[in-house]
């Protein structure tokens, strides 16, 4: 008989249901933080979460669940820094984001 817990299943955990196991391993996170960072680059001035998942939703359909684990990701690898905050339209304060090509970035971690 096969273990199923020695499988590895993506981003998911072994738990996780069936529905999610599929979808973890249709999930490419290389493409989808290109497609990302892209959408950061789009933006001169740099830009909040909001602009960026509400731009991903309208032009690619991706939800800002699969968006948002991204930064992290691109933060690690030095392709995008904080510099500053802004007001999200909740009234809440996000970080402002931009690629590090930009000569006004300056890694706030």
């Amino acid at each position: 008989m096969v273990s199923y817990s020695k499988i590895p299943i993506g981003q998911s955990r072994h738990t996780d249901p069936d529905t999610s196991h599929e979808s973890a391993r249709k999930l490419d996170p290389t493409k989808l933080e290109l497609i990302v960072l892209a959408t950061i680059k789009s933006f001169p001035e740099g830009c909040i979460s909001e602009q960026v998942e509400d731009l991903m939703h309208i032009v690619n359909g991706i939800k800002a669940s699969s968006v948002t684990p991204r930064y992290k990701q691109l933060l690690l690898k030095n392709k995008i820094c904080i510099c500053g905050k802004r007001t999200a339209s909740s009234g809440r304060q996000q970080q402002v984001m931009m690629a590090t090509e930009d000569q006004q970035c300056l890694n706030l971690e």
